[in-house]
């Protein structure tokens, strides 16, 4: 960074400021999830969670360019009754952001849903029954400063894994159970009618509902031990599998089942990914630009990275047998939603699209 012939440092951009209020929001947040007791607050959780990822979508947005305001017939913003500009709310931020099926965007939309719908005296019951989306909501902002913003923004530093006992025997599930039971018949059924219009791919996927298997390890450790280690399916035996789901039956684990990727279902080639994105835009649209996309969007790894495996799978997928790389459909859904018009190209690209022509 460059500094004047002052000496003093440049100013931040102005989305800088807004991703720090959006990283504050979710660990005030993560903070009220995690109280015990009555100290906790699920309201107060959906609530900070709101504005995390309403402020993180609008850091993206003015970071690209992208005008997030409301405009009058005249082409003027409108205001609030408070004279402040009005600016897109979460659900029309998470409508650009991304696609339609996009289980983020079915999270949150989860969660704008049910904001309105939490009463105090039923926040457990509430919690037990969403618990899994609330982790998935946590869990799909982390990823998504990363992705967006670069791992200095990351909240890793900030948080801990939790303390606690409850599930980790017979009687805490049995607890749980009756907690459930308990949630208020409206919530109940906007749970339903909300599931009922999600497809399988979507109420299947982590990223709309996180669940998790804790088991404890014994035997010796290292220095370089964490207290909390993160597997992967695909790097488990069928046996050890079967194993971790054999012992989530005695009620002191709790399991996550997740249906996997199938490499190569209505996945696309690059070049052919490419020409599905340049049909849907009135621009010239090379290899070079969607080899620039994925790079700037951090889909897959570059030519050279040893864990060619690591991709966010919403978007692209490795064929470990052909040894490429083939894009979804909901990452020519996203590329195209974010150069589509000249402003948001030249956004995005930092030059002028050329007009195609026919």
């Amino acid at each position: 960074m460059q500094h004047d012939w002052r000496g003093k440092m440049p100013p931040r951009p102005r989305w800088w400021h807004t991703l720090q209020e959006s990283r504050r929001q979710a660990c005030s947040a993560i903070d009220f999830y995690n109280r015990p007791g009555d100290k906790g607050s699920y309201l107060d959780f959906v609530v900070h969670m709101h504005l995390a990822w309403q402020n993180l979508l609008h850091a993206e947005f003015e970071k690209r360019g992208i005008d997030f305001t409301y405009k009058g017939k005249d082409g003027r913003p409108l205001k609030t009754k408070d004279g402040d500009i009005k600016t897109w709310e979460l659900m029309r931020c998470a409508e650009e952001a991304y696609a339609e099926g996009d289980p983020i965007r079915k999270n949150i939309e989860f969660f704008v849903g049910i904001r309105n719908k939490i009463e105090h005296r039923f926040q457990k019951s509430l919690l037990v029954a969403t618990g899994a989306r609330a982790h998935a909501l946590v869990i799909n902002y982390e990823a998504e400063v990363v992705a967006r913003f670069g791992g200095e923004h990351s909240l890793s530093s900030e948080l801990r894994f939790p303390v606690f006992v409850q599930s980790l025997t017979p009687e805490g599930v049995d607890q749980q159970l009756d907690l459930r039971k308990k949630l208020p018949a409206k919530v109940r059924a906007y749970i339903t009618r909300f599931e009922a219009n999600l497809t399988d791919a979507v109420k299947e996927s982590e990223r709309y509902e996180y669940r998790v298997l804790l088991t404890p390890l014994k035997g010796s450790k290292s220095e370089a031990d964490l207290a909390v280690t993160f597997l992967k399916a695909e790097s488990l035996s069928d046996e050890e599998r079967q194993d971790l789901t054999n012992r989530s039956r005695t009620g002191t684990v709790v399991i996550t089942e997740k249906q996997r990727d199938i490499y190569l279902k209505d996945a696309l080639a690059p070049s052919k990914a490419r020409a599905a994105i340049a049909a849907r835009i009135p621009f010239v649209f090379q290899q070079h630009h969607f080899t620039q996309m994925w790079k700037i969007h951090g889909v897959r790894p570059v030519a050279g990275d040893p864990s060619k495996e690591r991709t966010d799978n919403r978007y692209c997928l490795y064929n470990a047998a052909h040894d490429n790389y083939v894009f979804t459909k909901a990452y020519v859904e996203r590329c195209v939603k974010e150069i589509d018009t000249p402003d948001k190209f030249r956004a995005f690209f930092g030059k002028d699209p050329l007009e195609e022509i026919e």
